[in-house]
């Protein structure tokens, strides 16, 4: 009998995945980070969606096999750990990428079209106000992609869809992929923040990324510009973000995530008209959840049957 430990609550059609196998007894912490350390002692696998899983515990795990991430970020897991003892890193690949496509084109649509603040004018019965706070349309807008992986080129395509000029930056560049896509390809995306009005972020949070979009890179943006943020917070300096926004460097942003999460009650974001904000609820569609549960269910299991899917390792190069 192995056990598997789930740190937080999956959808239903996960749940019955796990319970579907006989020989696995399954130890749910419902959101209980202080049971952890003595859940992991006799852990073969691990399903985890944001509760922390540092050095310190993973190494009581001496029976792991496999940890498996309800989602595809990592930056809540010790993955050098894991790496260094030969455990498979899984993810739930593409699970959540139509969801936060469609949340990165929300934001983009409601501050660009201004809907909240003409929802509470509306209310207001301030009909007059129409036409003296103008929107604008997204087409022939140009809107700079940081980061082409799973998620930036689902966004490429939606965007050059609606008619928008798309120039796409990865220190990875898949320049031949971009250009099929009709879009405009660099290495450097700094090059490119003068002649944005738009600019989303989706590339992993690591050393080399954290504020990889900061005071000099607002800066360098025209004072029309909006900025969204669905990848993760650190990315973006939000002491930076704050401060464009309030002395009107730029327009406007859209953020998802947070460097601390909930943001404190002293985040001057919260308090700025122009930024619309949500919860870290991007990916969290009904659909996605469920895909992310039954993925990250799956490839569990297949953790523990020795058959992971390659593509799903968060960790390939390092186990190669």
């Amino acid at each position: 009998m192995k056990q598997v430990v789930i740190t937080e609550e999956i959808h239903p059609a996960g749940m019955a995945l796990l319970q579907a196998r006989p020989d696995i007894n399954l130890v749910c912490l419902e959101g209980d980070a202080g049971a952890l350390p003595a859940a992991l002692t006799d852990a073969h696998g691990v399903l985890v969606r944001t509760m922390f899983l540092p050095e310190a515990d993973l190494s009581r795990a001496t029976q792991l096999q496999v940890v498996s991430r309800h989602g595809v970020g990592c930056d809540n897991i010790a993955v050098e750990h894991l790496s260094s003892r030969g455990i498979p890193m899984a993810i739930a690949v593409n699970a959540n990428t139509t969801s936060v496509v469609e949340h990165v084109l929300m934001m983009m649509l409601a501050l660009n079209k201004r809907a909240f603040e003409y929802d509470q004018l509306t209310r207001n019965h301030q009909f007059s106000e129409r036409c003296k706070r103008p929107t604008s349309e997204l087409c022939d807008k140009h809107i700079l992609i940081v980061g082409f992986g799973r998620i930036g080129k689902r966004v490429a395509p939606v965007c050059r869809a609606l008619g928008m000029r798309v120039t796409v930056a990865d220190i990875a560049l898949d320049e031949q992929y971009a250009t099929a896509l009709g879009c405009n390809a660099v290495s450097d995306f700094h090059t490119v923040l003068p002649d944005a009005d738009y600019v989303t972020v989706h590339v992993p949070l690591n050393a080399s990324t954290t504020h990889l979009i900061g005071k000099s890179e607002l800066a360098a943006l025209p004072a029309h510009a909006i900025v969204i943020n669905c990848a993760r917070g650190g990315i973006v300096d939000e002491d930076a973000l704050a401060q464009a926004l309030g002395d009107g460097s730029i327009a406007a942003a859209g953020c998802d995530v947070f460097t601390t999460e909930p943001p404190a009650t002293t985040n001057p974001l919260l308090k700025l008209p122009n930024a619309l904000l949500t919860p870290h609820n991007a990916a969290s569609t009904a659909e996605g959840l469920e895909r992310m549960a039954t993925f990250a269910a799956q490839n569990l299991l297949d953790g523990l049957d020795g058959k992971l899917n390659p593509e799903m390792l968060f960790n390939r190069d390092q186990l190669a």
